[in-house]
């Protein structure tokens, strides 16, 4: 009964975008987690392969035979590359994910795709086992994936973290207790679960973030999980900017130090800005636009709603880890925050909003004849 619980239930999910493992785990101890098995872009894209391949032939086992019925099946939609049926592979029936790879739904390739790329018709073809793999397109590809984080228990304020072989060699499925990969953890009946998904960052450490009570640069205020972050009312306008005071979900930071490449916008008033090439921020007009695409000549929008003319945008390299946070609110504008007295988005916009880049984001304020269509 529970295998063909499961086996309706995920293709349902599917169609609407959904995974169980976003909503089981969005517990506040996951910002610590994310911050201790940070990844870049890459390396984040290596840690799915891994997951799919190890979730297919550790626990599917066989894309024909699998161990049990319900694990294999037809999603009942069709490829963008030759009409081909998306076939779904299950990890196991157990509906909490024990021992998988992929996270509770255990929906191998949804979660493959839905974690590096915005929602599309995807492209299917067999890998070298013979399961069928999805892919997105990449216009579409998320600039900061999610990976998964695991545990050995399925409540991550318990679970002992777990991590894989940081080589991704998808012949070696084992889980280690220690980043290296020396130790290695036998999951015997305890087993081990996906406590959460990690997106990426892009702050440099001494940015300077707007708090309750003043500012703080994000390394300082992620070492002491500071709280009480400064965000856009939800009924913020170009006219009338508000801000209120947030909690914060989670903050993420890089695993290892890497080369980036990084903007610094100067402003008329003097006002500086240093952010990754697709950090959102906001533009004169209200539209969140990625730091690459500013040029001399724009606005970027201060804490008080003022326009400050853009007089530089110059580019380089930074060796280092960078940083970023989103706040517990999903709400669009509130999670629009003051860095170095510009507002910015946050982590979200990078990931679950990215389809909003580009895109007007305090229209309220804006006469509907000037409104891009």
């Amino acid at each position: 009964m529970k295998g063909n619980f499961r086996a309706s239930l995920v293709p349902m999910m599917i169609a609407a975008g959904m995974s169980l493992s976003t909503a089981a785990h969005a517990t506040p101890i996951l910002q610590a987690r994310c911050a201790s098995d940070s990844l870049d872009p890459a390396t984040a894209r290596l840690r799915l392969e891994w997951a799919r391949a190890c979730g297919t032939r550790i626990n599917v086992r066989s894309p024909t035979a699998p161990v049990f019925p319900a694990s294999l099946y037809d999603t009942m939609m069709k490829s963008s590359n030759g009409n081909i049926p998306l076939i779904e592979y299950l990890e196991t029936d157990d509906i909490w994910g024990k021992n998988d790879y992929s996270g509770d739904s255990a929906a191998v390739n949804q979660m493959f795709v839905q974690s590096q790329w915005r929602a599309s018709a995807y492209s299917a073809a067999n890998d070298a086992l013979g399961f069928q793999k999805w892919s997105g397109i990449a216009s579409l590809a998320l600039p900061r994936p999610m990976y998964p984080t695991f545990g050995n228990n399925l409540d991550i304020n318990v679970a002992v973290q777990l991590f894989p072989n940081p080589s991704y060699n998808p012949a070696d499925c084992n889980l280690y207790t220690d980043p290296a990969g020396k130790v290695v953890y036998t999951p015997g009946s305890q087993g081990f679960f996906v406590n959460g998904y990690c997106t990426s960052s892009c702050y440099l450490p001494e940015e300077q973030i707007s708090f309750e009570g003043g500012t703080e640069g994000i390394l300082d205020a992620m070492t002491q999980l500071r709280t009480g972050v400064t965000t856009l009312a939800p009924k913020s306008t170009l006219g009338h900017v508000q801000t209120r005071t947030d909690d914060v979900a989670s903050y993420t930071h890089d695993l290892h130090d890497a080369t980036q490449v990084i903007f610094t916008i100067t402003t008329r008033s003097g006002g500086q800005l240093r952010v990754t090439d697709k950090h959102p921020v906001l533009e004169g007009d209200g539209r969140i636009v990625q730091a690459s695409s500013i040029k001399a000549g724009n606005h970027l929008l201060r804490a008080d709603g003022s326009r400050d003319e853009v007089v530089s945008v110059t580019r380089s390299d930074y060796f280092g880890k960078v940083y970023n946070l989103a706040p517990v609110s999903t709400n669009r504008v509130a999670n629009i925050l003051i860095a170095q007295g510009f507002l910015v988005g946050s982590s979200r916009f990078q990931n679950d909003d990215v389809d909003l880049i580009n895109r007007i984001i305090l229209g309220r304020g804006i006469p509907r004849d000037v409104i891009p269509r």
